[in-house]
Protein backbone atom coordinates (compact mmCIF):
# COMPACT_ATOMS: atom_id res chain seq x y z
CA UNK A 1 0.00 0.00 0.00
CA UNK A 2 1.26 3.37 -1.07
CA UNK A 3 0.53 4.61 2.67
CA UNK A 4 2.30 1.60 3.85
CA UNK A 5 5.45 2.71 2.03
CA UNK A 6 5.58 6.42 3.28
CA UNK A 7 5.36 5.23 6.42
CA UNK A 8 8.38 3.12 6.09
CA UNK A 9 9.87 5.94 4.20
CA UNK A 10 9.31 8.21 6.71
CA UNK A 11 10.75 6.35 9.63
CA UNK A 12 13.93 6.07 7.43
CA UNK A 13 13.97 9.39 6.86
CA UNK A 14 13.94 9.93 11.26
CA UNK A 15 16.40 7.41 12.00
CA UNK A 16 18.79 8.99 9.35
CA UNK A 17 18.67 12.26 9.74
CA UNK A 18 16.49 12.65 13.07
CA UNK A 19 13.41 14.82 13.30
CA UNK A 20 15.10 18.36 13.65
CA UNK A 21 16.38 17.24 10.14
CA UNK A 22 13.59 15.77 8.79
CA UNK A 23 12.45 16.77 4.99
CA UNK A 24 9.46 15.64 3.28
CA UNK A 25 11.04 15.77 -0.25
CA UNK A 26 13.65 12.94 0.75
CA UNK A 27 10.56 10.89 2.40
CA UNK A 28 8.69 11.17 -1.13
CA UNK A 29 11.98 10.49 -3.21
CA UNK A 30 12.35 6.98 -1.29
CA UNK A 31 8.68 6.16 -1.78
CA UNK A 32 8.60 6.96 -5.04
CA UNK A 33 5.76 9.35 -5.60
CA UNK A 34 5.23 13.02 -5.42
CA UNK A 35 5.04 15.66 -2.64
CA UNK A 36 1.80 16.19 -4.21
CA UNK A 37 0.41 12.56 -3.30
CA UNK A 38 2.32 12.22 -0.19
CA UNK A 39 -0.07 15.16 1.42
CA UNK A 40 -3.27 13.56 -0.16
CA UNK A 41 -2.51 11.23 2.89
CA UNK A 42 -0.78 13.50 5.42
CA UNK A 43 -2.49 16.67 6.50
CA UNK A 44 1.18 17.91 7.27
CA UNK A 45 4.31 17.24 7.91
CA UNK A 46 4.15 16.81 12.04
CA UNK A 47 0.84 14.58 10.95
CA UNK A 48 3.55 12.30 8.66
CA UNK A 49 5.88 11.98 11.48
CA UNK A 50 3.67 11.54 14.37
CA UNK A 51 2.31 8.44 12.44
CA UNK A 52 5.58 7.24 10.88
CA UNK A 53 6.71 6.97 14.37
CA UNK A 54 3.55 5.06 15.74
CA UNK A 55 3.66 2.95 12.98
CA UNK A 56 7.55 1.67 13.48
CA UNK A 57 6.17 2.06 16.97
CA UNK A 58 3.44 -0.69 16.19
CA UNK A 59 6.03 -2.80 13.94
CA UNK A 60 9.12 -2.87 16.39
CA UNK A 61 6.38 -3.49 19.56
CA UNK A 62 4.74 -6.51 17.70
CA UNK A 63 7.82 -7.91 16.46
CA UNK A 64 9.54 -8.20 20.28
CA UNK A 65 6.04 -9.67 21.01
CA UNK A 66 5.98 -12.09 18.48
CA UNK A 67 9.83 -12.88 19.52
CA UNK A 68 9.68 -13.58 23.01
CA UNK A 69 6.19 -15.36 22.79
CA UNK A 70 6.74 -17.91 19.84
CA UNK A 71 8.63 -20.10 21.82
CA UNK A 72 5.62 -21.26 23.87
CA UNK A 73 3.16 -21.78 20.98
CA UNK A 74 1.99 -25.54 21.05
CA UNK A 75 3.66 -26.84 24.30
CA UNK A 76 1.84 -29.33 26.29
CA UNK A 77 3.93 -29.90 29.48
CA UNK A 78 5.76 -27.97 31.87
CA UNK A 79 8.79 -29.36 30.84
CA UNK A 80 8.64 -28.39 27.11
CA UNK A 81 8.19 -24.80 28.70
CA UNK A 82 10.70 -24.52 30.70
CA UNK A 83 12.81 -25.35 27.23
CA UNK A 84 11.07 -22.36 25.56
CA UNK A 85 11.52 -19.91 28.51
CA UNK A 86 15.37 -20.92 28.16
CA UNK A 87 15.31 -19.73 24.07
CA UNK A 88 13.05 -16.77 25.19
CA UNK A 89 15.59 -15.78 27.88
CA UNK A 90 18.09 -15.95 25.19
CA UNK A 91 16.49 -14.24 22.46
CA UNK A 92 15.78 -11.07 24.68
CA UNK A 93 19.22 -10.93 25.25
CA UNK A 94 20.27 -10.55 21.51
CA UNK A 95 21.81 -6.82 20.56
CA UNK A 96 18.94 -5.98 18.15
CA UNK A 97 16.40 -6.50 20.55
CA UNK A 98 18.19 -3.35 22.45
CA UNK A 99 18.07 -2.07 19.31
CA UNK A 100 14.53 -2.37 19.19
CA UNK A 101 13.65 -1.34 22.91
CA UNK A 102 15.85 1.72 22.60
CA UNK A 103 13.38 2.89 19.11
CA UNK A 104 10.41 1.94 21.85
CA UNK A 105 11.68 4.63 24.22
CA UNK A 106 12.36 7.13 21.76
CA UNK A 107 8.95 6.86 20.27
CA UNK A 108 7.58 6.98 23.67
CA UNK A 109 9.55 10.28 24.57
CA UNK A 110 8.00 11.83 21.20
CA UNK A 111 4.43 11.12 21.85
CA UNK A 112 4.26 12.82 25.07
CA UNK A 113 4.14 16.01 23.07
CA UNK A 114 1.86 14.84 20.33
CA UNK A 115 -1.30 13.78 20.59
CA UNK A 116 -1.47 11.72 17.29
CA UNK A 117 1.44 9.72 18.52
CA UNK A 118 0.45 9.58 21.81
CA UNK A 119 -3.33 7.83 20.86
CA UNK A 120 -1.26 5.98 17.99
CA UNK A 121 1.04 4.36 20.60
CA UNK A 122 -1.58 3.68 22.99
CA UNK A 123 -3.56 1.67 20.29
CA UNK A 124 -0.34 0.23 18.85
CA UNK A 125 0.39 -1.07 23.22
CA UNK A 126 -3.00 -2.23 23.47
CA UNK A 127 -3.01 -4.73 20.58
CA UNK A 128 -0.11 -5.79 21.73
CA UNK A 129 -1.28 -6.67 25.12
CA UNK A 130 -3.97 -8.85 23.85
CA UNK A 131 -1.88 -10.59 21.67
CA UNK A 132 0.88 -11.73 24.01
CA UNK A 133 -2.04 -12.69 26.65
CA UNK A 134 -3.65 -14.28 23.64
CA UNK A 135 -0.58 -16.54 23.07
CA UNK A 136 -0.22 -17.29 27.06
CA UNK A 137 -3.38 -18.21 27.75
CA UNK A 138 -3.30 -21.82 26.91
CA UNK A 139 -0.59 -22.30 29.48
CA UNK A 140 -2.84 -21.63 32.00
CA UNK A 141 -5.51 -23.56 30.26
CA UNK A 142 -3.27 -26.37 30.62
CA UNK A 143 -2.39 -25.83 33.68
CA UNK A 144 1.53 -25.49 33.03
CA UNK A 145 1.89 -22.13 34.97
CA UNK A 146 2.70 -22.53 39.13
CA UNK A 147 -0.15 -22.45 41.44
CA UNK A 148 -1.58 -18.41 41.88
CA UNK A 149 0.24 -18.13 38.85
CA UNK A 150 -2.25 -16.80 35.79
CA UNK A 151 -1.82 -16.03 32.29
CA UNK A 152 -1.89 -12.35 32.39
CA UNK A 153 0.31 -12.06 35.47
CA UNK A 154 2.80 -14.07 33.62
CA UNK A 155 2.58 -11.92 30.45
CA UNK A 156 2.72 -8.76 32.49
CA UNK A 157 5.77 -9.91 34.47
CA UNK A 158 7.92 -10.71 31.52
CA UNK A 159 6.81 -8.54 29.31
CA UNK A 160 7.74 -5.41 32.13
CA UNK A 161 11.51 -7.37 31.91
CA UNK A 162 11.82 -7.75 28.53
CA UNK A 163 10.49 -4.47 27.14
CA UNK A 164 11.30 -2.55 29.93
CA UNK A 165 14.92 -3.43 31.01
CA UNK A 166 16.75 -1.55 28.73
CA UNK A 167 16.07 1.77 30.82
CA UNK A 168 17.98 0.27 33.92
CA UNK A 169 21.10 -0.85 31.99
CA UNK A 170 24.47 1.06 32.33
CA UNK A 171 26.79 1.72 35.54
CA UNK A 172 24.71 2.44 38.74
CA UNK A 173 23.43 0.82 41.70
CA UNK A 174 20.65 -1.82 39.93
CA UNK A 175 23.58 -2.92 37.85
CA UNK A 176 23.91 -6.79 37.86
CA UNK A 177 26.54 -8.56 35.26
CA UNK A 178 25.43 -10.29 32.16
CA UNK A 179 25.81 -13.98 33.75
CA UNK A 180 23.68 -12.93 37.38
CA UNK A 181 21.10 -10.99 35.11
CA UNK A 182 20.59 -14.30 33.15
CA UNK A 183 20.69 -16.63 36.22
CA UNK A 184 17.86 -14.21 37.67
CA UNK A 185 15.34 -14.79 34.38
CA UNK A 186 16.52 -18.85 34.84
CA UNK A 187 15.38 -18.77 38.03
CA UNK A 188 12.60 -16.47 37.69
CA UNK A 189 10.81 -18.47 35.09
CA UNK A 190 11.08 -21.55 36.92
CA UNK A 191 9.33 -20.58 39.83
CA UNK A 192 6.16 -19.71 37.93
CA UNK A 193 6.59 -22.56 35.97
CA UNK A 194 4.08 -25.55 37.54
CA UNK A 195 6.54 -28.51 38.83
CA UNK A 196 5.72 -31.86 37.67
CA UNK A 197 8.96 -33.64 38.64
CA UNK A 198 10.11 -32.27 35.04
CA UNK A 199 13.73 -30.48 34.77
CA UNK A 200 14.20 -26.89 36.14
CA UNK A 201 16.02 -24.34 34.11
CA UNK A 202 19.17 -25.57 34.51
CA UNK A 203 21.69 -22.47 34.29
CA UNK A 204 24.58 -22.78 32.00
CA UNK A 205 22.45 -24.77 29.95
CA UNK A 206 22.87 -23.97 25.73
CA UNK A 207 20.66 -21.09 25.48
CA UNK A 208 21.53 -19.31 28.53
CA UNK A 209 25.34 -19.66 27.04
CA UNK A 210 24.60 -18.55 23.49
CA UNK A 211 22.57 -15.75 25.24
CA UNK A 212 25.85 -14.76 27.04
CA UNK A 213 27.60 -14.31 23.84
CA UNK A 214 25.26 -12.26 22.18
CA UNK A 215 25.26 -9.99 25.22
CA UNK A 216 28.02 -7.83 26.59
CA UNK A 217 26.20 -5.25 28.20
CA UNK A 218 24.91 -4.66 31.67
CA UNK A 219 21.33 -5.56 32.62
CA UNK A 220 19.11 -4.18 35.54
Amino acid sequence: MTRDRILEAAALEIERNGLTQFRVKRVALEAGISVALLYSYFSDREDLIASAIVHRFRAVLLDLAETFTRPMLGVETAAELRAAMRTVIAEAQVPARTEARIQRIESMSFARHNPTASQGIAEAKKETAQFIVARVQPLEERGLLAEGMSAVAFARIWYALFFGQIELEGEHALSVGDEEWLTALTVLADGAIRRDGGPGLAIGQPAVTRARAHSSTQRL
